[in-house]
């Protein structure tokens, strides 16, 4: 039998695309930037996406792992969309290319 503090350190019980740090933030900017830029418009005290991040995967999922339940991708026989953050990085670099170009 594994040993449950070993387990949760090991960061097994997250989905294996958000088991680094830089890979879960790219989730949780990617999240926020697609929310801010929809139709629907977040209401005045919407978490931002550090916020998002901190509650999510440090309280959230680490609680529910703690007691036996984790995320994991679904096996219904559907389409969904792709887990990519190409369009996160992308704002990143030219964020950060406009800091050097001032």
């Amino acid at each position: 039998m594994k040993d449950l503090n070993e387990w949760m350190q090991s960061l097994e019980y997250m989905p294996e695309f958000m088991r680094d740090f830089h890979d879960q933030k790219a989730v949780f900017k990617d999240m926020h930037r697609r929310y801010i830029n929809s139709d629907t418009q977040p209401r005045e005290g919407t978490p931002n996406w550090v916020e998002g991040h901190i509650y999510v995967t440090d309280w959230f999922l680490w609680y529910m792992a703690s007691r036996g339940y984790t995320l994991q991708k679904s096996r219904v026989k559907t389409e969904f969309l792709e887990m990519t953050h190409n369009e996160v990085d992308k704002q990143d670099a030219e964020s950060i290319a406009k800091i050097f170009r001032l």
